[in-house]
């Protein structure tokens, strides 16, 4: 498939060990920077901590932006207005002025754009609805046209690594798993440090002989790949091993490894040990909302009505909407 651009990919081909944390995080630098242009903002913001945990780069190793392509260039003014309108999330008319650009980055946002569109439409009309079963009937009417014209790049293997991404996850939602699985195994070929495709294939994986079966690349993005599905399949003990393997190496500071850790000790009901992970990871991190749901499910197993209620408190005040908050307020009620 069509690279992001020759001097990105070589940049973002990443090797299977750890010896070299330096480049590691001008990598996961380069990818949070990729994404976040894409409107990917929660695997910008996976890589970003990421990169956050690891030491800082002195100036002289600090890379300069990815270069520029003539159909960027070309396309530079309609993206710009875009990203702008996407930003506001008001995606038909981002969609609108990105019509007929030809670069990568400005085709994957016009399609993004699109499928953001029918998502909120669609969940505008679920608020409307009236009972239950008209909710479960209401459908993102975006998705079956992305799929024609995505399925058509495929095959003449004109999608990059965003772009096969997203033709997953149309794939996902229209409930063709199998094509699904197969299409973000090989966007994590194309584009290995991209968190976002990784954990939709962590969604699509239901047990551990489904995993076998997988042809992954040999980057070290697997191994924090394979700490999340052990953890969500609950193999605990082979997850905490991949989890203790990245500290060693040197993630040691990584919020999202710690929660990860916390959130493997909750699951096998080690309450004291995911206890005392949760509170240094709320001293190290204290406006996460991430797994705060799990924290709290943990204060209520041990009756800590003051910290359980002290915890609700504090959320609301970050975020009173965000599901992990609304979740802790209803178990501290």
């Amino acid at each position: 498939p069509v690279a992001v651009s020759a001097a990105v990919v070589s940049a973002l081909s990443s090797s299977g060990d750890f010896s070299n944390l330096r480049e590691i995080k001008k990598q996961l630098l380069l990818i949070a920077g990729l994404t976040r242009e894409r409107g990917l903002l929660h695997s910008s913001k996976w890589s970003a901590e990421l990169a956050f945990s690891l030491p800082a780069l002195p100036l002289s190793e600090l890379q300069p932006p990815p270069p520029i392509t003539e159909e960027d260039a070309q396309d530079m003014d309609a993206y710009t207005l875009a990203k702008a309108y996407f930003d506001v999330k008001e995606y038909d008319r981002a969609a609108h002025f990105l019509h007929g650009c030809n670069s990568k980055k400005a085709y994957f946002l016009y399609m993004y754009s699109r499928y953001l569109s029918g998502e909120k439409k669609k969940d505008d009309e679920t608020v409307d609805s009236l009972g239950p079963l008209e909710k479960g009937q209401v459908k993102n009417e975006a998705l079956r046209e992305l799929r024609v014209e995505l399925s058509k790049k495929h095959q003449a293997r004109e999608l990059d690594g965003f772009g096969l991404y997203l033709y997953g996850v149309v794939l996902r939602k229209l409930d063709l798993v199998k094509e699904a699985i197969d299409v973000f195994v090989e966007a994590t070929h194309v584009l290995p440090l991209h968190w976002g495709a990784w954990l939709e294939l962590c969604n699509l994986i239901t047990d551990k002989e489904m995993l076998k079966f997988l042809s992954l690349p040999d980057t070290w993005m697997k191994e924090f790949f394979l700490a999340h599905i052990y953890t969500e399949l609950q193999l605990i003990e082979e997850a905490l091993q991949k989890y203790q393997n990245l500290i060693d190496v040197g993630f040691s500071k990584s919020s999202y490894i710690v929660s990860q850790i916390a959130v493997a000790y909750h699951n096998i009901r080690d309450i004291d040990k995911a206890l005392s992970i949760f509170n240094e990871l709320r001293k190290q991190d204290p406006y996460r909302i991430e797994n705060m749901d799990t924290f709290s499910n943990l204060l209520y197993v041990r009756s800590m009505k003051s910290e359980l209620s002290y915890l609700a408190h504090n959320l609301c005040e970050i975020d009173k909407y965000r599901v992990e908050t609304c979740c802790v307020i209803v178990i501290q009620m």
